[in-house]
């Protein structure tokens, strides 16, 4: 597989609905995949409508894995130029101070007084292995496990979840780390009469939208055979402003332009990944060797970079990833998977969602499907 950062600068407002409720006004927070490989089509099909077996490939056989663009605004020069670091959504055990929220600042010049983002899921694992199932302790005791995630460590004021996307550097010891700051803004628009093409009296509506100018970022996935054609078709077509992508279209909005640059495959390699699970692993061995826990041979955490479709035999949706579902994800192709009693799940903090979305070569809505939620 070949690696590609894709870039997306809004030229125009930018309206993705995150309901196809009739009354719905809210903007997604994100573009998704599926409206990002429908816009891609529909300009392909412009362009070379005589492409039809590679059509197919690039669009109709999932062999190219779409993903999710998330904003990549931000106000700090040092990271707003940082085209190849990726941008992910946080995970929902994330936390930050209620009063100052968000990362560290990066350089001196900044206007905000922020106190950092931590991450509450090792104190839930320690809380969960510490329990009486497992060790005989009392209940004060258990608490004091979770006391970090109830003040802010330096100003003691309240802690609160912490939902917005950031980039991380890739290079280097030094990983500094960054919220995304998307700009939206509410138009109002007039509804038009189809008979006579002017105003329609009593329809007024609002919508939010990303503003212009601002940035998404997304990883894509390619096929080696496929790699040069599809960097190809979005060097020729992204800075044509033909590509649009998302709703009111015929109303100017949703102009975009794009670019893929190739990222370096050592920082996806099977090593890197190896790297992070031991990273992981010693991290929380040390720090449940602390408060003095029973521990299993080794550890490592699962966080959803996108919501995930997942249905048991009986096709019922699930609602989270147990011992079962995770052995039947880690099996190898054409190989039986581990036995689910391999895996043990310490703690998990899920909620699920309504995936929606729009089939515009049939011009109907997509079924609406259950997943289990980002992060």
């Amino acid at each position: 597989m070949k690696y590609f950062a894709l870039n997306l600068t809004a030229v125009s407002p930018l309206a993705i609905r995150a309901d196809h409720a009739p009354d719905g006004v809210a903007n997604a927070r994100y573009i998704a995949g599926s409206a990002l490989m429908g816009s891609l089509a529909a300009v392909y099909r412009l362009f070379h409508a005589d492409r039809i077996v590679e059509f197919e490939e690039l669009f109709l056989k999932e062999q190219i894995q779409y993903p999710n663009l998330y904003p990549a605004t931000f106000q700090n020069a040092l990271i707003q130029d940082a085209q190849l670091w990726p941008v992910y959504p946080p995970p929902q055990t994330a936390q930050t101070c209620k009063r100052y929220p968000g990362f560290d600042a990066l350089q001196d010049d900044e206007d905000d007084e922020r106190h950092g983002v931590r991450d509450s899921l090792f104190d839930w694992a320690r809380f969960k292995l510490a329990s009486p199932t497992r060790n005989a302790r009392p209940p004060a005791e258990l608490l004091t496990l979770l006391h970090d995630q109830k003040e802010c460590p330096t100003c003691g004021r309240a802690m609160k979840s912490f939902s917005d996307f950031y980039r991380r550097s890739q290079s280097g010891k030094q990983q500094p780390m960054m919220s995304a700051t998307p700009h939206t803004r509410v138009q109002t628009h007039t509804g038009i009469d189809r008979e006579t093409g002017t105003v329609q009296e009593s329809i007024l509506y609002s919508r939010e939208v990303f503003q212009e100018r601002t940035r998404f970022w997304g990883m894509v996935k390619v096929p080696e055979e496929l790699a040069e054609a599809f960097a190809g078709f979005v060097r020729d077509v992204g800075e044509t402003g033909l590509v649009r992508v998302g709703t009111g279209r015929t109303r100017g909005m949703g102009k975009v332009h794009l670019s893929a640059q190739p990222l370096p495959d050592e920082q996806y390699d099977f090593a890197a990944f190896k790297q992070r699970l031991d990273a992981f692993n010693s991290t929380f061995r040390t720090t449940a060797a602390e408060a003095k826990l029973e521990l299993d041979p080794f550890y490592f955490a699962l966080t959803l970079h996108a919501p995930a479709l997942l249905r048991d035999d009986l096709l019922r949706y699930r609602c989270g990833i147990d011992e079962e579902t995770l052995a039947e994800l880690t099996a190898l192709p054409g190989q039986p998977g581990p036995p689910a009693d391999s895996f043990r799940a310490i703690y998990q903090a899920t909620s699920t969602r309504r995936v929606t979305g729009w089939n515009e070569l049939w011009g109907m809505p997509r079924t609406n499907e259950c997943a289990v939620e980002t992060g």
